[in-house]
C-alpha cells in the first residue's frame, strides 16, 4: 500500500565503496546497507551516483542500460520487499546518448520518475550527455528534487529546484577526494540558500582503472536558520544532521517537513525570488522542456486584452502586449545574469 502523506520521518543515506567492473559486489553491498536502513525504520534510502557500475568512461555506453531496465527492476524489487522509497544514481543509455541519471522508486516498487545530471565536466563530455532542466516530484514524503554529482557545484542548477518548491534535494554523487572540503562548503550553502534538506549520498573507494579516489563525506544537511516552536522568532540550528568520513557507512536522520514549511512561511525567500524578474527568467531557463511551475506558467502566459470585434473594415486591431509580460523593472535588478544569481 502506498505511503500516506508524512511530515516527520527517517531517511537513510548510503555511502558505498563503488568498485569499477564489480557490479555484483556493488549490488551486494548496496543491498546490505539498504536492508539496514529499512531495519532502522527509514522511509527513504538514497544510494550514490552510478552506484552499481562506477564511472568507466571509455566503456560507458557498454555498461549503461535503459531506464527502466534490469537495474531499476532490481531496485524496484528491493523497494517493494522492504516497503521503502529508494533514490539511486544509474548510468542510463538512451539511444546513442549516455546519462548519469537518478531514479526514484516508491515503496511499492513503482518508478516515480527520473532526473538526468545537468552539468558534465570537459573530459566527461566526450562520453556523458548533460541535460538542461529541473525535476521535482511531488510525493507523500514531500517535494523531492535531484541534483547529481557535479550539479551541486552550480547554484543555478539547484535554484531551478528551489523555484519548483523542492523541500528535499537528493544528491547522489561520485566526486573526487581533492574536492571534498569545497564540496562540503557548497552543500552547506545549498541547504541554507534553498531552505531545504540536502541528502548527499557520495561514493567512496578507488577507481583503480583511472587511478582516482572518490571523496566519500556523505551528509544529511538542513538550513542553519529555524524559527521558535510557538513564535516567528528566528534562531540558529545545527545544519549537519549526519556526516560520514571516507568509510562505507549508513547515515540516518529524522526530517521534519512541518518545521521546514513553517520556516518557509516565516521567511518568504521563495515568494521574493518569484517576484523578481531574475527569478522568473532563471526558472524559465531551467525548465526548457516544461512543465513550468504553476506560478511561472501563469506569469509567462501571454495576456491578450479582450476587445469587441469592429464592424468597420478599416478599424485598427489593438496590439496585444508582448509575451511574456514581465514585472515592472523600473526599480528591479538587471536580469542579464551579470550578477551571481544567488
Amino acid at each position: 500500500m502506498p505511503t500516506a502523506d508524512l511530515r516527520r520521518y527517517r531517511v537513510g543515506v548510503v555511502q558505498l565503496s563503488v568498485a569499477t567492473n564489480r557490479r555484483a559486489e556493488n549490488l551486494a553491498r548496496a543491498e546490505k546497507l539498504v536492508r539496514a536502513a529499512a531495519d532502522d525504520d527509514c522511509r527513504l534510502v538514497v544510494l550514490p551516483e552510478v552506484f552499481a557500475t562506477a564511472l568507466n568512461l571509455p566503456k560507458s555506453h557498454e555498461i549503461a542500460e535503459p531506464v527502466p531496465g534490469p537495474l531499476t527492476e532490481w531496485l524496484a524489487g528491493l523497494a517493494r520487499e522492504l516497503g521503502v522509497w529508494i533514490a539511486a544514481g544509474v548510468l542510463e543509455r538512451a539511444g546513442d546518448d549516455v546519462h548519469s541519471t537518478a531514479v526514484l522508486l516508491d515503496d511499492t516498487g513503482e518508478l516515480v520518475g527520473t532526473a538526468r545530471r545537468t552539468m558534465v565536466y570537459d573530459l566527461e563530455a566526450h562520453f556523458i550527455t548533460g541535460r538542461t532542466g529541473a525535476r521535482v516530484f511531488p510525493t507523500p514524503l514531500g517535494r523531492i528534487g535531484f541534483a547529481l554529482g557535479y550539479d551541486v557545484q552550480f547554484p543555478e542548477v539547484l535554484r531551478g529546484l528551489f523555484a519548483d518548491s523542492a523541500e528535499i534535494i537528493v544528491a547522489p554523487s561520485v566526486l573526487l577526494r581533492p574536492f571534498a572540503e569545497p564540496v562540503r562548503q557548497m552543500l552547506l550553502a545549498r541547504a541554507a540558500e534553498n531552505c531545504a534538506y540536502v541528502l548527499f549520498a557520495s561514493a567512496t573507494g578507488e577507481n583503480t582503472l583511472a587511478g582516482l579516489t572518490y571523496m566519500g563525506r556523505s551528509a544529511i544537511l538542513r538550513s542553519p536558520l529555524a524559527i521558535g516552536a510557538y513564535s516567528r522568532d528566528f534562531r540558529k540550528q545545527q545544519p549537519v544532521l549526519a556526516e560520514a568520513d571516507r568509510e562505507e557507512a549508513l547515515l540516518t536522520a529524522d526530517l521534519d517537513l512541518h518545521e521546514l514549511r513553517r520556516m518557509r512561511e516565516a521567511a518568504p525567500f521563495a515568494a521574493d525570488f518569484r517576484r523578481s524578474p531574475l527569478g522568473l527568467a532563471l526558472t524559465a531557463a531551467t525548465h526548457p522542456d516544461g512543465p513550468l511551475p504553476d506560478w511561472a506558467a501563469a506569469a509567462l502566459a501571454p495576456h491578450t486584452a479582450p476587445h469587441a470585434a469592429s464592424d468597420t473594415p478599416d478599424a485598427p486591431t489593438p496590439e496585444a502586449p508582448d509575451a511574456p509580460v514581465a514585472p515592472d523593472t523600473s526599480a528591479a535588478p538587471d536580469t542579464s545574469f551579470a550578477s551571481d544569481g544567488a
